[in-house]
């Protein structure tokens, strides 16, 4: 297949994209991770059909770059918010310490079985790895959070923990990448260490945030605030990709400062949660068809590491929040598996990988990636409901009129 169809295909998921989150959308349709576009990715891509070669998806790199860096932009934008209001401080922490506690296990548990099933491994390239699968088995993406808030019209003060928690938990693993994507010697003009790489991945989302901010000023007008978002983003990307950051952190603390510094934060959030579910579904195709299930001989070891720390983290984390909330304590120990989706945050991260470290261990990362997903498609949503519907916080006999699409902005 040429690149001409794969430009066309992915021009029609955009579509199929922005109709999910029109006013023609059906409820409940698609998953709430997006698996099934990973899963149609992978089919097509040179992993099993090969309708899409390996040449012709290189060929588009640059594009699911900006895609990725447009889709976590926006997750900046509409950071720590659910609906009108913003998520309380002391949720947006404990949702950092939620991810950093499951993101460390994952990625502690991936270190402890290279040395085992990979002896031969370089010692930067095994920090690479345990530190980009467990960035990517971090978090509990909010949309299968939204998915069973809306599909089951839950509502209750579990429901908004939960969904406060996911609100919050992008930060931890998005500020790992920048440290890790800063650990390799960039060649540059001018040395620069690691630390300083990481200040320069955020510091280019602040001046770029407080820049659009400045050119948005006061009055609003659509046509031009999208030419300003679409200049820094571009901008943003092309600078991080030029001195090989993170280009992911880049836009999202670019999203996050717009947010902050400018006046018209509603307006903007409004704006862009449409373009959310059109760039999503091309960047997932994308990614699954980047996943390689031959990268490595020592692959299944590291996903078999991954998934029973994830598991076995967030059912730690249902037992903390057992322990510390009495309105949770009535859901007994499967709230932990209610937690266990992941998803665009998830797959952007092991993308971003294979991007930049095009071999074995971005390949690894994107592949651990793209099975947390799937495990947790399979086992979160059903859970959570059971857990919500346990505390009679679910209610399926609601009114057609009131439905709304799982893809539409909170």
């Amino acid at each position: 297949m040429n690149a001409i169809w794969v430009l066309m295909g992915l021009l029609l998921l955009a579509y199929m994209g922005s109709f999910l989150v029109g006013g023609h959308a059906i409820r409940g349709i698609g998953l709430p991770s997006g698996a099934e576009y990973v899963v149609l990715g992978f089919l097509v891509g040179p992993g099993v059909l090969g309708l899409v070669e390996r040449s012709t998806l290189h060929a588009f790199d640059p594009l699911a770059n900006v895609a990725l860096g447009w889709l976590i932009f926006v997750v900046g934008a509409m950071y720590g918010t659910t609906g009108e209001r913003r998520v309380p401080i002391p949720r947006l922490v404990a949702g950092w310490l939620v991810t950093l506690f499951t993101g460390a296990l994952v990625g502690g548990a991936v270190w402890l079985v290279l040395p085992w099933a990979a002896p031969a491994l370089a010692p930067m390239d095994r920090i690479l790895l345990a530190g980009g699968v467990g960035a990517a088995g971090s978090e509990t993406t909010r949309y299968a959070v939204r998915w069973v808030v809306e599909r089951h019209h839950a509502s209750g003060p579990v429901s908004e923990l939960i969904g406060e928690l996911a609100e919050g938990d992008d930060l931890v693993p998005l500020l790992a990448v920048a440290v890790l994507f800063a650990l390799p010697p960039a060649d540059l003009a001018i040395p620069v260490p690691g630390w300083g790489l990481v200040g320069i991945t955020v510091g280019v989302g602040v001046v770029l945030g407080a820049i659009a901010a400045a050119l948005l000023g006061r009055t609003f007008s659509i046509a031009e605030t999208w030419g300003v978002l679409f200049g820094v983003s571009l901008l943003g990307v092309g600078i991080s990709e030029r001195l090989e950051l993170s280009t992911i952190t880049t836009l999202f603390v670019l999203g996050l400062s717009l947010s902050i510094l400018s006046p018209h934060r509603r307006a903007l959030a409004a704006m862009l949660a449409p373009s959310e579910r059109p760039v999503m579904l091309p960047a997932l195709l994308l990614a699954g068809a980047h996943v390689d299930l031959g990268a490595a001989s020592y692959l299944p070891f590291v996903i078999a590491a991954a998934v029973a720390a994830r598991i076995f983290g967030k059912w730690l984390v249902g037992v903390g929040l057992l322990a510390v909330s009495r309105t949770t304590r009535p859901v007994g120990l499967r709230l932990g598996l209610g937690l266990l989706p992941a998803g665009a945050l998830s797959m952007s991260i092991g993308l971003a990988f294979a991007l930049r470290f095009q071999g074995a261990v971005g390949a690894v990362v994107l592949t651990a990636a793209a099975v947390i997903t799937l495990l947790g498609e399979f086992v979160g949503p059903s859970s959570l409901r059971a857990a919500l519907a346990r505390l009679g916080e679910t209610r399926d006999d609601a009114p057609a009129s009131s439905r709304r699409a799982p893809g539409a902005a909170a």
